[in-house]
């Protein structure tokens, strides 16, 4: 499917990991919004204003990497008229063989609907401190 025909939050979104996928910073490119409001953090990273910022950080990144296998679930997501808020986990192992030490990536990803059609206006990714499982023991132990 084009970006051009996205009718969806979702759509943008699978076109968006798609791209990630691939490292095809062109299809990278066309899944952002054409707006300076846009914004990226990248885990650890500092925040990246304005849509060429932006993209230009995902090139970057491209360049240097092999394509991985990355899978994702949306975990909640909220839309509101013209704008939809998901919150995924991300699985990202490097190269393409699934691996049980894939890195684990919480986003929250803001898209808006244009003229265009939906675009990606945001995205902040961050590794998480704890792991899910670990959650609970960590509550146990620092409880009064």
């Amino acid at each position: 499917m084009a970006v051009e025909d996205i009718s969806t939050a979702r759509e943008i979104e699978a076109a968006f990991y798609a791209a990630f996928q691939e490292l095809d910073g062109q299809a990278m490119d066309r899944v952002w919004a054409k707006s300076p409001e846009v914004f990226c953090i990248h885990p650890g990273g500092p925040l990246l204003s304005g849509r060429e910022e932006v993209v230009a950080s995902w090139v970057e990144i491209f360049s240097s990497a092999d394509p991985p296998t990355l899978e994702y679930r949306l975990l909640r997501s909220h839309e509101n008229g013209d704008v939809a808020v998901h919150l995924v986990e991300e699985r990202i192992s490097p190269g393409r063989a699934k691996s049980s030490e894939a890195a684990i990536v919480f986003s929250t990803n803001v898209y808006q609907r244009t003229s265009a059609g939906w675009r990606l206006l945001s995205h902040h990714a961050s590794v998480p401190l704890v792991r899910r499982g670990d959650a609970d023991e960590e509550r146990e132990r620092h409880l009064h």
